[in-house]
C-alpha cells in the first residue's frame, strides 16, 4: 500500500489542473474605438497622455486616432459613423445641427483661446488694442478654422473694422509665410509659438485677454452614439480626466511623454510650451465645459456669420459624463459650475 504522503502531491497537482485559474483567463477583450482629430496637435495633450499611459485601455477601450485635416471634416466623420468620437472645435456640433446633423459635446479638451500673435519683425512692438493691427498682414489657418474666426473677430473690433489683411495658410506653414515676407505676423498655437521664440520671434498680442473663457476644443459624439453607447462615452471621458490630472500633477512625466509623442520638437521648446499652456489654463484641470465658455465660442461663430441659430448649451452640450468623471477623480465639479 503506497504511503499517503507520497500521493498527496499528485492529488494537489490534479486538483489545480481541474480548477480554472484566474491567472490563466484571457485578458478582457478591448472595444475598438476610433477618435477623429483635426490633426496631431500639441494642444490635445490630454488625449495623447490618455493613450500613452494606457488610461483608455484601463477603461476597456482600444483607441485608434485618425487625423482629418479640418474641424468640419472631424465632425463629419463622427456623424457619419466613421469615428465614434471627434476632437475639434466644439461649435461644429451646433453648426452641423443647423444643417440637420445632430451631435453633442461631452467633454472639453482645450479651454480658453490658445493663440498668440508672433512676429520676427523687430519694429513691431506690443499691440495693446485691435486697432494696432492696422496696415499689417496677419497669417492664420484657413477658414473656417477657429484661428481664422478669432482673427476675424479681433479685426472687426466691436463694429469698427480694422484695415488689416488676413493671410490664410495651412497648419504648420505660417512661420514660413513670415520668413518669406508673405505676412507680417502670425496667429499661432503651441509649440509653434515657443519654436518661433527660439528662432528670434516675439509675442505681440494675446487674444485670450479679449475673449476670456472659451470653448476651444471638445470631445464630440453623434446623437445616435450618445443614445446607444453611454457607457463607452463615460469610459472615454474617464480616461481623458485621468490624463488631465496627470498633466497637472506630473510635469516631468508629461514633458517626457510629450517629447516621445512630438519627436520633432526639442525638449526646451516642449518645456516652455507646456508651462505656458498649464499656466494659462489651456490644458484644463477638468473636462467640464461651462455654459459661459460655450456661449463665448458660439457668440464668435454667430458674429462672423458661421451660425444663425441660437446654438444653445442645452441643445448641443451634455456634461453628465464630465461631471461624473470629475467628481470621481478630482472632486472639483458640481452642477453649478456650468453656469459660472
Amino acid at each position: 500500500m503506497p504511503r499517503v504522503t507520497s500521493i498527496l502531491p499528485v492529488l494537489f497537482v490534479l486538483l489545480l489542473a481541474s480548477v480554472p485559474s484566474v491567472w490563466a483567463q484571457p485578458a478582457p477583450k478591448l472595444k475598438p474605438i476610433t477618435i477623429a482629430q483635426f490633426g496631431h496637435v500639441f494642444l490635445y495633450m490630454p488625449l495623447y497622455v490618455a493613450v500613452r499611459n494606457g488610461y483608455f485601455k484601463e477603461q476597456g477601450l482600444d483607441v485608434k486616432l485618425v487625423s482629418t485635416g479640418g474641424d468640419e471634416k472631424t465632425f463629419t466623420a463622427v456623424v457619419t459613423g466613421n469615428a465614434q468620437f471627434g476632437v475639434s472645435d466644439p461649435t461644429f456640433a451646433a453648426i452641423a445641427r443647423e444643417r440637420g446633423q445632430g451631435g453633442k459635446v461631452v467633454a472639453g479638451i482645450v479651454r480658453g483661446v490658445p493663440f498668440w500673435v508672433v512676429t520676427f519683425a523687430k519694429d513691431i512692438k506690443k499691440i495693446a488694442e485691435p486697432s494696432g493691427f492696422k496696415g499689417y498682414r496677419i497669417a492664420t489657418y484657413t477658414a473656417p478654422s477657429t484661428s481664422y474666426a478669432v482673427m476675424k473677430k479681433i479685426l472687426q473690433n466691436s463694429g469698427k473694422q480694422v484695415d488689416a489683411r488676413i493671410v490664410q495658410g495651412a497648419f504648420g506653414t505660417l512661420l514660413a509665410l513670415l520668413k518669406a515676407n508673405q505676412a507680417d505676423m502670425a496667429l499661432e498655437i503651441e509649440p509653434i509659438v515657443s519654436v518661433a521664440n527660439q528662432e528670434g520671434a516675439h509675442i505681440v498680442y494675446c487674444p485670450a485677454s479679449v475673449l476670456g473663457d472659451f470653448a476651444f476644443t471638445g470631445l464630440t459624439v453623434s446623437d445616435d452614439f450618445l443614445k446607444k453607447n453611454p457607457d463607452d462615452i463615460q469610459k472615454a471621458v474617464n480616461a481623458i480626466t485621468r490624463a488631465m490630472i496627470y498633466i497637472q500633477n506630473n510635469f516631468e512625466g508629461t514633458v517626457s511623454l510629450a517629447c516621445s509623442e512630438f519627436k520633432e520638437v526639442s525638449e526646451p521648446v516642449v518645456r516652455q510650451a507646456l508651462r505656458r499652456l498649464i499656466a494659462q489654463g489651456t490644458i484644463p484641470r477638468s473636462p467640464v465645459l461651462t455654459e459661459n465658455a460655450w456661449n463665448q465660442a458660439i457668440g464668435l461663430r454667430k458674429e462672423i456669420g458661421d451660425l444663425k441659430s441660437a446654438g444653445s448649451f442645452a441643445e448641443n452640450v451634455d456634461m453628465r459624463f464630465a461631471d461624473k468623471a470629475s467628481r470621481a477623480v478630482t472632486g472639483l465639479s458640481t452642477p453649478s459650475v456650468h453656469k459660472k
